[in-house]
Parts: C-alpha cells; sequence; structure tokens
C-alpha cells in the first residue's frame, strides 16, 4: 500500500500547511516516502527530500476552480499506480480520508454572513468530498458535531483525532532563559505580556482585545505576532514570527476571543511552553484542557473578559501564573509519533 497526500502548496506556513508538514515527519520517522499531489511546492525546504512529489500545473485555472483541478488530476494519475494508494487530503479534494480542520458552512455561520456565490461553490466542493471519502478525520469533537449537523455526514464515518504539536521546540524554560527571551522581545520587568498570535484578525476577535487594552490603566501589554496591526496603547506589533516557541515562552499568557476556532492549536502550543491561556469560551481546544490551563471569558460579555484579566493580573503577582507540568493540563498526547500513529490505524483499516 502506498501512502498519498493531496495539498494545495508544500510549504512551511501556519494551520493546514504546516499540518502537512507535520504529518511528512512523522511519516519520514515510520520510513514511509509518500507521494505529494499539490500545484505548488518549495524545494528548499528539508521535508521535500522526504517525500515523492508529483507536480500539478494550475497556473491557468481560476483560483474557485482549482480544486476540482487538482481533485481531478491527482485521481487520475493515482488510478495509474501500479499500487493500491490511499489518499490523505488536506484541502477538499476526492480522496478516502479528509482532514477537516474547518468547514465554510460553520465559519460562515459564526460569522452571521450569507453565504456568496464563490462560497456556494466551496460548500458544494465540501459536500461533494465528505460523500466520497471513506474516512473524515475532525480535530475535535465540534468538528464532528458540525459535519454531522451542517453537511449531514454520518457519524460513523467520522474519526476525532486531535492536531499534533511539535513538543521539542514548545516546551517550558527555566527563569534565567525567560529573563533572556523578555529581555530579546523588550518585554519590561512591570508589564503583563499577552500574546495574540493571529493571521485573521477578524475572526480572531483583535477588536474586543484591541478595545479593551486600549482603555486600560492596568500594566498590561497585548503583542501582536501575524499580520502587522497600527500600534496604540497598550498594543505592540511584531509582525510575521518565525520563533513562534520563544514567544510563548517569553510571554505571561496567550489570548485570542475567536468568533470561530474549531481548535486553536495556539492554546495547546502555548500551554507547552508553560504559558496559560485566556481564551472565548467557544474555542475547539478547550475540550481537551483541564486543571489550571488558564480562564475563558465569553466574547459577547466584556465584563466577563475584564474579570478574568483582573484575575490573571492578580495571579501574575502572586508569581503563579506558570505552568510547571504541561501535560497535566491536558487530556490527549499531543506528540506527532502518537498521532501518527492514530492515522496509520486508520489508513490500514481502509
Amino acid at each position: 500500500m502506498k501512502i498519498s497526500l493531496v495539498c494545495s502548496k508544500f510549504r512551511y506556513g501556519g494551520g493546514i500547511e504546516r499540518y502537512l508538514i507535520d504529518l511528512v515527519n512523522g511519516f519520514h520517522e515510520k520510513n514511509i516516502l509518500p507521494n505529494v499531489y499539490s500545484a505548488k511546492f518549495d524545494k528548499d525546504i528539508l521535508e521535500y527530500s522526504f517525500i515523492n512529489p508529483i507536480e500539478i500545473n494550475l497556473s491557468l485555472i481560476p483560483k474557485p476552480l482549482r480544486n476540482y483541478f487538482l481533485s481531478y488530476f491527482s485521481n487520475r494519475i493515482k488510478s495509474h499506480s501500479k499500487e493500491r494508494e490511499i489518499s490523505i487530503t488536506t484541502t477538499y479534494t476526492k480522496s478516502d480520508i479528509v482532514i477537516c480542520g474547518g468547514n465554510h458552512i460553520g465559519y460562515l455561520r459564526a460569522l452571521n454572513k450569507k453565504p456568496t456565490f464563490l462560497d456556494l461553490i466551496k460548500i458544494k466542493n465540501e459536500k461533494r468530498c465528505f460523500d466520497y471519502a471513506k474516512t473524515i478525520i475532525a480535530h475535535s469533537k465540534l468538528m464532528k458535531n458540525e459535519l454531522i449537523t451542517l453537511y449531514q455526514v454520518p457519524e460513523n464515518k467520522i474519526e476525532v483525532i486531535y492536531p499534533p504539536v511539535n513538543s521539542e521546540c514548545f516546551k517550558p524554560v527555566n527563569d534565567d532563559e525567560r529573563i533572556s527571551l523578555r529581555k530579546k522581545f523588550n518585554f519590561q520587568d512591570h508589564e503583563i505580556i499577552f500574546l495574540f498570535p493571529s493571521t485573521g484578525h477578524e475572526r480572531k476577535g483583535f477588536n474586543i482585545l484591541k478595545n479593551y487594552f486600549n482603555q486600560s490603566d492596568l500594566s498590561i501589554r497585548l503583542v501582536v505576532a501575524g499580520s502587522p496591526v497600527t500600534e496604540s496603547k497598550n498594543i505592540t506589533s511584531l509582525g510575521y514570527c518565525k520563533n513562534m516557541s520563544e514567544l510563548y515562552q517569553a510571554v505571561d499568557y496567550t489570548i485570542m476571543a475567536s468568533i470561530y476556532e474549531p481548535f486553536g492549536l495556539v492554546g495547546i502550543e502555548s500551554i507547552l511552553s508553560g504559558t496559560p491561556v485566556i481564551f472565548s469560551d467557544n474555542m475547539g481546544c478547550l475540550e481537551v484542557l483541564e486543571n489550571n490551563f488558564g480562564y475563558t471569558f465569553c466574547r459577547n460579555n466584556i465584563d466577563t473578559l475584564d474579570k478574568v484579566i483582573q484575575n490573571s493580573v492578580r495571579q501574575f503577582s502572586s508569581l503563579k501564573n506558570r505552568i510547571s507540568t504541561p501535560l497535566d493540563c491536558i487530556t490527549y498526547n499531543p506528540c506527532l509519533s502518537a498521532h501518527v500513529e492514530e492515522l496509520l490505524d486508520i489508513l490500514y483499516r481502509s
């Protein structure tokens, strides 16, 4: 049996692009060389040597139709394979296994938006792929429930496997190392630093946090890592950062007020780095968090945000805001090898 992966772009990136690279690394550790069907490859990254790349030229195809053509050509090539090929897609193509980290109907519903013509194309393609797939991997129970209620996917077709995190990269550091990192990022000793990692600020609830931090007289600072924002009172913009593990280790809290967050891997990364989270109570990753992981609030009730910020300031003042045993706060094994084992078990049963 040959394993193949289908993606729009094979490169380093956020979200689903990073997840696919993680899978390739996990397969490499098990001496598995997957085929990768993609429209674009970054040939300079290490993981490019861990795959058998199959490039599909979609440069002349209009963007809304690229998934259709990627699906058609990858399956056409696959059909001529001399050995049985089990395909996994991280974009919406017709494959044996669909990795589902989000869906468009749920996204539009959360933002209270009516679907445009292009939205309807995306939704139709998602339904088509869900119908074709033998198994759908949902990255949270929240996502599984949305697939059942919004797409009418049979429950027995969905497996929940939580996404992996590189625990060698995201881990606590000692006090001296934290002091050094805080100096590196120009964080002041008297400031309590709240990290907001985001490339989609509207969906992540930036405006709620911006308004609160700008009006606060507390010694707090919101540090935005990702899409640049205009700096203002108590708000600093770092732009895109490659050293996210160091940021998690240096800050005091990670904060988000997402409108729609099917999982939220940043929560697991932060906790593994020893940094508690302050999250709106609709985020999917909360279903796997327990004990003293941080605080939750209702994004529609600013008083609840104020309450948890005040609590976090008191916790910081008593020097009790670090997480010394991160795995005690997470109810699943977030390491890559465990995730790949679960995925391979499903593959071999397909």
